[in-house]
């Protein structure tokens, strides 16, 4: 279903009624999420349903009362209190679908009810809640929860986390959907393998990780040399690291590692950077590797690759550093990279082809020293295409 929201946007009935146009093209119902603290909840509400929304999402309920007076907006008599005229759901009563009598006990029976906890006060009064008829899901809203509990912003801390899943086996409890934000796959993930039944994703979560895919495919296709030759030269400048150079970042890693099997998982990188322990610029790194881990779709990160994505820039600009990786790439005596050498390490022809490409700036056909410490010591990989 679509999800219209007229509570953290502008829209009035009027723009909500061409999304329920465009969605009942899909054969999508929309349900409409009204804004919260309007006297007449009933009145606010009947200009989404008049639009032809299939039901209202109530925000914030925070008792028993609040709950009823959604019910009676979406009802008509004698479960509600809608009132009734012909309008587009009914196609203005001019016989469409059967008499008016028919279509009012259709729409009762199928209109939709949901309401949304975002507080401690809605959670206090959640057993009452719950027990008014003809709610079909309760919503828990985590970053208004999340505010509420004094961790603003912060939808997967722990604390949160936990809270959410007290009150998602409470609504379950009670013969009651439950549901929950999805920004994220791993999200949906989550939160689908503890019970919740009713996942909400955002549009513009949506669109921002499509342009993103978008984005990251197209620098794959037009520059991927450099990057292939930055990594490779990375693991190896880190595997020839003492444990000066490497410093905390064995114990940061043990941190993060709560299970304990030596490689990071998605979920644990996220709980690191929602602890707030990190300083900005490893906190920083971290979502590097953990978007880099995403977008790879791959599911871990072993300790290697985290030194990598951690360790001091100024190593991988150390002449000394880039000469040993350099040294290593280079088989020929010539004191150059070949286009036979790239072969060998990168195993492949048309990789080889592009890193000989996009490093070899003169032109020569060979990787100099200089032209490989530019390419692997540059800050940004497009700045020599």
């Amino acid at each position: 279903f679509l999800w219209a929201d007229a509570e953290h946007s502008c829209a009035s009935p009027s723009t909500v009624a061409a999304l329920i146009l465009a969605a009942e093209r899909r054969g999508m119902p929309t349900l409409v999420r009204i804004g919260y603290g309007y006297q007449d909840i009933i009145g606010h509400s009947q200009k989404y349903l008049v639009a032809g929304a299939q039901g209202i999402i109530l925000p914030n309920c925070q008792s028993k009362e609040d709950a009823e007076k959604i019910v009676k907006a979406v009802k008509f008599p004698p479960m509600g209190e809608r009132g009734l005229a012909g309008e587009r759901w009914n196609s203005w009563g001019l016989g469409e679908g059967g008499s008016l009598k028919d279509r009012v006990e259709v729409c009762n029976q199928n209109s939709i009810v949901g309401i949304i906890v975002e507080s401690q006060k809605g959670i206090d009064a959640l057993d009452e809640i719950l027990t008014v008829e003809e709610i079909d899901f309760v919503f828990v809203a985590p970053t208004d929860l999340s505010a509420d509990m004094g961790y603003h912003g912060e939808i997967r801390h722990p604390k949160v986390r936990s809270k959410i899943e007290e009150i998602g086996k409470r609504i379950r409890a009670a013969g009651i959907s439950s549901g929950m934000l999805a920004l994220t796959p791993d999200d949906y993930m989550y939160w689908r393998n503890r019970g919740f039944q009713v996942m909400c994703c955002v549009a513009h979560n949506m669109f921002v990780d499509g342009a993103k895919h978008l984005m990251n495919e197209i620098v794959k296709h037009e520059l991927k040399g450099i990057p292939t030759l930055k990594k490779a030269a990375k693991l190896l400048i880190a595997s020839s690291l003492s444990q000066d150079e490497i410093g905390s970042l064995r114990d940061v890693f043990v941190v993060i590692d709560k299970n304990g099997d030596g490689r990071l998982s998605l979920e644990e990188i996220d709980l690191a950077l929602e602890s707030g322990k990190f300083s900005l610029e490893l906190e920083e790194k971290l979502r590097g590797l953990r978007d880099d881990l995403a977008l790879a779709e791959e599911e871990y990160l072993d300790w290697k690759h985290f030194l990598v994505g951690t360790m001091p820039e100024g190593l991988t600009k150390q002449e000394s550093k880039l000469h040993l990786a350099f040294d290593q790439f280079r088989k020929a005596q010539s004191g150059n990279m070949s286009i036979c050498d790239l072969n060998d390490i990168f195993g492949g022809e048309d990789i080889a082809q592009q890193i000989m490409q996009e490093v070899d700036t003169d032109g020569d056909g060979r990787i100099s020293f200089e032209e490989f410490k530019s390419a692997v010591a540059s800050d940004d990989d497009s700045s020599r295409k």
